[in-house]
Order: C-alpha cells, then sequence, then structure tokens
C-alpha cells in the first residue's frame, strides 16, 4: 500500500515524453475537515488563463505511510499537460492532522471534501475531474467511486478491490506484507494498532473481515460506470493481479487494464516501463476529461508487459489460458516436477492440490512454488485431513523451455517474507501434490 518515496526518483530520461509542455505554478496550503483535522494539499495549475469551463483536473492519492510530497512527479506529468491537479496528504499522514484510518469513514469523507474544495475553484472545471490513485490511495479512488463521488474518469495503480482476498487469501494472512504495512502507519493508527495482531496471526477472522470488507469496493463494482484504467504489477505480494481482474471483469463503464514491471516488493514503483503508465495516463485523461478524440477508447484494451524490456502484447479481451498440471511425487516438504518442454508464462488463479494424511496442532500450510530460487507464487491454507486445495496468488511469471518447478511446504514462505512462521510445535504428514498451473496459450516474454 505505500506509494514509495522511489517515486521521486524517476531518471529525467524515462520522463522525457512529459517535458513540461505548458508552465505552470505550485501553491501549497491546508483544507480543515468538518471535524476540525488540518488536511495538507499541493494545488497545481498551467500557467495562463484557463479555458471556458475550467480547468480539466485531476486528484492525485498516495499510499500508505506516504503523502502529497510523494505524487510529485505524477502532479508534474499531468499539470505540464493541461490539468489543474491536487494533491493531498490523508489523515493521519505527513503534516496532515488526524489518525489514519486505512479507507475508513473519516477517511472518505475527507476526499469528498477535497473534491467538492477542487470542484469549487473557479478556475477548475467541476464536471470533469479525474482521480488518480497508488496503492492506498487507489484502494481510495475505487471506494470513491462506488460512495458516488462524481469522477469523469479514474486511474487505478497496484491497488486492491478486496482487501481481505489480497491480505488473508483463504483465511490466511500474508504476515510479512500485513506487519510491514501495519508498522507504517500504526503510530498514527490507534485501530491499525489493535488489530494488527489478530492480522498479523489470521486470529479473529471474523471480525478481520468485517473490517476489509467495509473498506472494499468489491461489492459495488457493478455500479461503476467511470472510465477506469487500472495498472497492476505482474509480481506484487500485496496486491496480485486478481485484485485488477476483480475491477475489469466488473465495472461497466468504459475499462482498460495494463499488467506491468512494477508493484509493491519483490518489485518496485517506479519500474522500468514507467515513461508508458504515465503516457497512458495522460492519453486516457486526454480522451475521457479533455473530450480529445485521440483514439485510445477504441485500443485493445488489455496489454501485458514482457518480464524484461519494452515488448507488450495487447488483447481484445482478457487473454486465453492453458492449464498445465505438474505432479509432485513422494512425501518430503520439497519437492520437484517434471522439466517443461516448451515456454510458459502464468496468468491467472493456479491450484496446488495436497494430500494431508495427518495433521495435529499445525496452524497453517504453506505452499511456495519456485523455479531454482526464484519464487512463482505462493499461498496457505488451514490444514485439514484428506484433500486440500491451495489458491495460489495470481502473478504473471516468465518459465523459460526446460525449467523445473519445485513446491516447498511448511508453515512459511520459502525465499520471501510475504508468509513469515510463528514457530508452531505442531505436525503434519503429507502426501502426494498436484499443481494445475494457468499460464497464458503463448508466452508474451521471450
Amino acid at each position: 500500500m505505500r506509494a514509495v518515496r522511489r517515486l521521486l526518483l524517476v531518471t529525467a530520461a524515462a520522463l522525457l515524453w512529459v517535458a513540461p509542455a505548458q508552465a505552470f505554478t505550485k501553491q501549497t496550503g491546508t483544507r480543515t475537515m468538518s471535524d476540525g483535522v488540518p488536511i495538507a494539499y499541493d494545488l497545481y495549475e498551467p500557467d495562463g488563463s484557463a479555458p471556458a469551463g475550467g480547468w480539466p483536473g485531476v486528484i492525485v492519492m498516495h499510499g500508505l505511510g506516504g503523502s502529497k510530497d510523494d505524487m510529485a512527479t505524477v502532479a508534474d506529468a499531468f499539470v505540464s499537460h493541461g490539468y489543474a491537479v491536487l494533491a493531498y496528504t490523508d489523515r493521519g499522514h505527513g503534516t496532515s492532522g488526524g489518525v489514519a484510518g486505512l479507507a475508513g469513514p473519516d477517511d472518505m469523507a475527507t476526499e469528498q471534501a477535497m473534491f467538492t474544495f477542487f470542484a469549487g475553484l473557479p478556475e477548475v472545471s467541476d464536471t470533469q475531474i479525474g482521480a488518480w490513485g497508488i496503492s492506498y490511495g487507489g484502494g481510495q479512488a475505487w471506494n470513491g467511486m462506488v460512495a458516488g463521488i462524481p469522477y469523469k474518469a479514474a486511474e487505478v495503480v497496484e491497488t486492491w478491490t478486496d482487501l481481505y482476498s489480497a491480505l488473508l487469501p483463504q483465511d490466511i494472512a500474508k504476515s510479512g506484507i500485513v506487519l510491514g504495512f501495519a508498522k507504517a502507519i500504526e503510530a498514527r493508527s490507534p485501530l491499525i494498532a489493535s488489530i494488527e495482531g489478530d492480522a498479523i496471526h489470521s486470529t479473529n477472522i471474523a471480525a478481520l473481515k468485517v473490517f476489509a470488507d467495509s473498506r472494499s469496493s468489491f461489492p459495488k463494482l457493478s455500479s461503476i460506470s467511470t472510465p477506469v484504467y487500472m495498472f497492476q504489477g505482474r509480481v506484487d505480494y500485496a496486491f496480485d493481479v486478481g485484485q485488477a481482474l476483480n475491477g475489469y471483469t466488473r465495472i461497466k463503464g468504459p475499462k482498460h487494464l495494463y499488467v506491468g514491471q512494477f508493484g509493491h516488493a519483490p518489485s518496485t514503483f517506479p519500474g522500468a516501463d514507467v515513461s508508458y503508465v504515465l503516457s497512458q495516463g495522460v492519453a486516457w485523461y486526454d480522451h475521457w476529461l479533455k473530450n480529445a478524440p485521440n483514439g485510445i477508447d477504441k485500443a485493445p484494451p488489455v496489454t501485458i508487459a514482457a518480464a524484461t524490456g519494452s515488448k507488450r502484447t495487447s488483447y481484445a479481451g482478457l487473454p486465453k489460458t492453458k492449464v498445465i498440471t505438474v505432479g509432485f511425487r513422494g512425501t518430503t516438504t520439497q519437492r520437484t516436477g517434471p522439466k517443461f518442454q516448451q515456454p510458459l508464462e502464468t496468468f491467472g488463479v493456479s491450484l496446488l492440490k495436497v494430500q494431508v494424511q495427518s495433521v495435529k496442532n499445525y496452524p497453517r500450510l504453506v505452499a511456495t512454488v519456485l523455479a531454482g530460487n526464484r519464487v512463482i507464487s505462493h499461498g496457505g491454507i488451514v490444514p485439514k485431513r484428506g484433500l486440500n486445495t491451495i489458491r495460489l496468488a495470481n502473478y504473471v511469471q516468465y518459465l523459460p523451455k526446460g525449467t523445473k518447478l519445485s513446491v516447498a511446504f511448511g508453515e512459511s514462505s520459502k525465499n520471501d517474507v510475504a508468509y513469515l512462521g510463528f514457530g508452531s510445535a505442531g505436525t503434519i504428514t503429507l502426501g502426494a501434490a498436484v499443481l494445475s498451473l494457468q499460464v497464458l496459450t503463448k508466452p508474451v516474454t521471450k
């Protein structure tokens, strides 16, 4: 969720395409919310006279533990192309007051108030306003749309639609990810501090689900008719591709999906394709906020970047996939499957079925699928005797011809910190395991 401060370290070379087409000014100020909480903001406006009806506008929202300052590069990209931009620091972050509620009611009231303030400026259009949010800010953008904030268009980057399934898939916390997020904000969020232990240890599941569901757009995605461009990372341990697919398959309005070379750990934002991401962002707003007929609405709506380089493959809809079955014989906690005779690229939810012959006081079973030492995916369950199905995270991973996958079982994930272990004294005996690996019919990486 954290909009990493590395956003400010984008090299000039990567951003040559956004060399200012229009000079602009930046004003810093504070707005006081109805409950007295001060919210810091930066207002960027193009120089010169506003067009009839006002400048089209973009509200940019930062990640967990971040601030408006993290959004400077994004704001510069839009204002230099003729947009007024409002970047604000949410409650419990940076120099703003209050406590952080993780997209709770007060945070959503702040988003609405800042939209109203921005739309009320005489030089800004009160109808042509878009939302741009990364991670935590992206979740707020989704939630703002389902709450009825009248964004004309939106762009969401490496974020969630269903917070519970993102961080506690199959009722097992991605404890390392949850811990990192909690530490980023707990000092200014009594609410997060109070649930941190339960969230990390996957206890009090019912209460955690209520908490997460109230902060998720998923149940109401079908009510959205706003044009939305979804940017999701190929490998993002916090929010996998499935979180964007929730939106892509459910919203009613125009939509684009780009799966790129960025994300939360083990990826970074910005990634190697940041120039493409920002150029697509400008083009999306040019069409929907400026009514500029640039053809982006007619372009293939789904694009997947190759693992490296600048190659991208576009599709008329979600790409076709197939399932490759991989058997893992034996009863050991780490096993290796056969060699692939062709290159493959994962896309979609793969399922790992494993027989549990006996289990005693073993609170969770985590499976990590690897290619050598590289983590391909992982997932966890509360194990029960008999056949167990583990849903693996939806990461897009390239597997060259000759790859042999292995699977490692344990209380924690192997070679990453997504699922931390807690030293249970329980025991488990495993039988055969079979992986149904969902892959693209044709890899995008070569």
